[in-house]
């Protein structure tokens, strides 16, 4: 008896020895195939658009480009940075003569290298950078031309400009209506940027400086009979440099104001000097920059402060460029 169970025991022993080895077998056999999968998945080459190495042992279209009039150190280059993928969709229809100069900005994308040829071939004078990040930005097409409408108008950081727009009869919830202490006629902010503001403002009355909000929230009806009023005023031109169509204006998201006074004059101010140095220490920046109206689409407005939370507000502060231009230097979408 005991012969017989020593003997079954060594038997359940053996079997489970046997199931493990051929668990572990079948597990490193699978791992196997999939890695030789992956390794012969074209699609796993990596795309970078924008100066990073990618892996693969063999590339393609080294002839097809060659014949395309490219020579051999654009196509090594244009091995090492973009994936047989995106070649084969974007680079195979014509030569760009200037697509290493693009390659080497950390900006690029792949999919906008005619556009970034065709928008060089205008303004051969500006950096490669300039050329990339001014086209990501969308200059290359006119104002107000297939405008993106945006959905995230209930983020702070959401965009609003003359190439995304809000959705037709938008309304900003959250609203606070702020006092007379703070605002000329009650104006309407949202309620995230409030309380910013009137520290802000109460910080600059410390110091001897006094603003007052004399703008707020927009509804779309409001902007409307603003930009009408301007166009009838002032002429189409200069109401398209100076007031915005109804859905593209940051008014209409609740986050903007306009402070004192709207008249270039402003900037000459003690009450812009302190805005200038610390209006981004409370989340604002100064929107709408001199020498920028090329990128912003609007004329100088030194009286125009967008919230944009202190971190962000500090980050744009402190690179010296337009909410635009910041959003393409990092990488976020536009």
């Amino acid at each position: 008896m005991r012969l017989r169970r020593r003997h079954l025991k060594d038997n359940v022993k053996v079997f489970i020895k046997r199931t493990v080895i051929f668990i572990i077998s079948a597990l490193m056999l699978w791992g196997a195939i999939i890695c030789i999968k992956d390794i012969n998945n074209p699609e796993n080459d990596k795309n970078t658009s924008g100066g990073k190495e990618i892996n693969k042992e063999e590339y393609v279209y080294k002839e097809e480009l060659l014949d395309l009039g490219y020579d051999v150190k654009d196509v090594e280059l244009i091995s090492t940075k973009i994936s047989n993928v995106d070649v084969k969709k974007y680079l195979l229809t014509e030569k760009y003569k200037d697509i290493s100069m693009f390659i080497s900005s950390p900006y690029y994308k792949v999919e906008n290298t005619m556009r970034y040829q065709k928008y060089y071939d205008k303004h051969s004078d500006y950096t490669t950078d300039n050329v990339v990040i001014y086209v990501e930005i969308g200059l290359d097409n006119e104002f107000y031309t297939d405008p993106v409408e945006i959905t995230n108008y209930n983020d702070v950081d959401a965009l609003v400009n003359k190439y995304h727009k809000l959705p037709s009869k938008y309304e900003a919830d959250d609203l606070v209506t702020l006092s007379k202490k703070y605002s000329s006629r009650g104006h309407k902010i949202k309620k995230i940027a409030s309380e910013p503001l009137m520290k802000m403002i109460d910080a600059a009355r410390e110091d001897g400086i006094n603003l007052l909000v004399i703008s707020g929230y927009r509804t779309e009806s409001t902007q409307s009979g603003l930009y009408n009023y301007s166009v009838k005023k002032n002429g189409v031109e200069h109401a398209l440099l100076y007031s915005a169509k109804p859905g593209y204006s940051e008014h209409q998201l609740g986050l903007a104001v306009d402070l004192n006074e709207t008249e270039e004059r402003f900037d000459q101010t003690k009450e812009y000097k302190w805005l200038k140095a610390n209006s981004y220490k409370y989340g604002f920046i100064e929107r709408y920059p001199k020498g920028k109206e090329f990128i912003t689409g609007y004329g100088y407005e030194p009286w125009h402060y967008r919230y944009l939370g202190v971190d962000l507000a500090t980050k744009v502060f402190t690179e010296n460029v337009t909410y635009e231009e910041y959003l393409v230097k990092h990488s976020k979408q536009i």
